[in-house]
């Protein structure tokens, strides 16, 4: 008997966080659950899959379809629970707003499903593609031309486009024999866009660094996280040689892998507890860790889609190699 209690206790701070959870707010339940899920079957893909004929820095990049994927039902489950908010934000000259925001929301799950089984990946990153490239035109871009000088709209702009140009550069890796030239050469486009991109961000963190690291955002760094200028720094130089390193092509893959896995640390060690501290509020708490993890998803399919370097003979190996052959005469 006298064991009961101890068990009670021993489950007692799961049983907590449980009732905690289920008295989340719908908006935000269903974000979590739509995540998680995602986050699973993705991880199951990975693990039996991609990561055990990975070599090296490469069983990281194998993870960011996963990363990638579960923002997108993140993002689509918001779209299905908050609808009307989201639809306020649509151009007004755009008619039926509750339409199309559920269309979207439906559309990014279903992506999100399709990337992270890896089941019509290569069409859905087409559209995914497609599709944050029709925000960048219809929405970003206007609201950029109203204000130009808003660094805030210059940030969501370059973010959406790097986001499509990262689904084009997951579609460039699933592409069969009859479209491979053009998708190595959509990959070298997404690399210069996001190279570009991440330069940018990194001269927003040296001129600005009281903001929330990574994607430049209007939320400043909350107090009680410690170490302020290691994060706004040590994030805008990690950002700036990964930029460097993909529009000069030199070591680019590596560039691009190491900058993703630095982004999702920066997640799980800055939004994480960001995320903690605000667990019921989607717009402090949730989107912005989904969101940056979305950009180191982002990153890490970018550099899947880079060729390896590989390694060019040495000039002085080469005459010693030649003297070894035998004669033809």
């Amino acid at each position: 008997m006298g064991a009961m209690p101890t068990l009670v206790a021993a489950f007692a701070p799961g049983f907590a966080a449980l009732l905690a959870f289920l008295a989340l707010p719908p908006i935000v339940l269903g974000t979590y659950c739509a995540g998680v899920a995602i986050l699973i079957a993705g991880c199951v893909r990975a693990f039996r899959c991609d990561i055990p004929r990975a070599r090296g820095l490469d069983k990281i990049v194998a993870l960011g379809p996963v990363f990638f994927a579960v923002p997108l039902a993140v993002f689509g489950a918001e779209h299905l629970t908050a609808t009307r908010n989201i639809a306020a934000i649509i151009p007004k000259w755009i008619p039926g707003h509750i339409f199309w925001t559920l269309f979207v929301g439906v559309a990014l799950i279903a992506a999100a499903i399709s990337i992270a089984v890896r089941r019509l990946a290569g069409l859905a990153s087409t559209l995914l593609g497609f599709m944050f490239f029709c925000f960048v035109v219809l929405m970003d871009a206007p609201g950029l031309a109203s204000a130009p000088r808003d660094r805030f709209a210059q940030a969501l702009t370059l973010r959406e486009l790097s986001f499509s140009a990262c689904s084009f550069a997951l579609a460039s890796t699933l592409a069969n024999d009859r479209w491979r030239l053009a998708a190595q050469r959509i990959a070298t486009v997404a690399r210069y866009v996001v190279g570009l991109v991440v330069i940018f961000y990194s001269v927003e963190h040296f001129l600005h660094p009281q903001f929330v690291p990574v994607i430049p955002l209007s939320m400043k760094m909350p107090a009680w996280i410690p170490f302020h200028p290691f994060w706004a720094y040590g994030v805008g130089a990690a950002l700036v040689a990964a930029g460097l390193a993909m529009l000069a092509n030199w070591r680019a893959r590596m560039a691009a892998a190491i900058l993703g896995i630095v982004v999702c640390a920066v997640v799980v060690l800055f939004y994480g507890p960001l995320l903690a501290a605000h667990p019921a509020d989607i717009n402090v708490g949730m989107n912005y860790f989904a969101d940056t993890l979305f950009f180191g998803g982002a990153l890490l399919l970018l550099a899947g889609s880079i060729p390896p370097e590989h390694r060019r003979p040495s000039a002085v190996a080469q005459p010693v190699a030649a003297s070894s052959a035998p004669s033809a005469r």
